[in-house]
């Protein structure tokens, strides 16, 4: 039995343009979506760095602060850690 092997044909020059110019299309695409995504993350950045501040902000006031339930103080101590530990993990 004799195999047949189909000859490959060469690539056109409108084929081989068609094919980058959808290759340039997706690169472009991904681009815009790594950008896009950067600028997410900087502003989830700037969101934590606000939170963090705030609840240091909170966790001192309340420390200073005379008659505030032990269960507030122990949500907050807890929170102002988590976001330390996120805080420190992202920036």
């Amino acid at each position: 039995m004799t195999e047949k092997k189909e000859e490959e044909k060469p690539m056109t020059e409108g084929y081989y343009l068609e094919a980058m110019e959808q290759l340039k299309e997706k690169y472009d695409l991904n681009e815009y979506l790594m950008k896009k995504m950067e600028m997410r993350l900087t502003e989830t950045k700037k969101e934590l760095c606000s939170a963090y501040g705030m609840v240091r902000v909170l966790d001192n006031m309340i420390g200073k602060s005379y008659g505030v339930d032990s269960d507030i103080i122990t949500l907050s101590e807890s929170l102002r850690g988590h976001l330390s530990s996120v805080f420190e993990e992202m920036i």
